[in-house]
């Protein structure tokens, strides 16, 4: 469990300290961070509520869709680097038991 919480840091460590080209390439990571740490979190409630991963990350999104747009949630999707990985950082922080068995 320790490793997986180290490996989460130095993932996320690398990806905020990233040099970005321009500050737009930022503002769309920071805005990634915002919305997988909304979706986290719903999906951690699912999860607890008892729906598998699959159910439990649609409705996560759809969640994030309502509060955010679903247009906004689509664009920082298509326009962000290292989702999977920063998805599954941020998941395995805030609901390990449910990530790494």
């Amino acid at each position: 469990m320790f490793l997986v919480i180290l490996l989460v840091k130095n993932v996320l460590h690398s990806i905020i300290r990233k040099n970005f080209p321009s500050k737009n390439a930022l503002m769309i990571e920071l805005t990634l961070l915002t919305l997988l740490n909304h979706v986290g979190d719903n999906f951690c409630e699912y999860r607890n509520l008892g729906h598998d991963n699959y159910k439990s990350l649609l409705l996560s999104y759809s969640d994030a869709s309502n509060k955010f747009g679903p247009l906004e949630v689509k664009k920082v999707i298509e326009k962000s680097e290292n989702f999977k990985v920063t998805a599954v950082a941020i998941a395995a922080i805030k609901c390990p038991q449910h990530i790494v068995k």
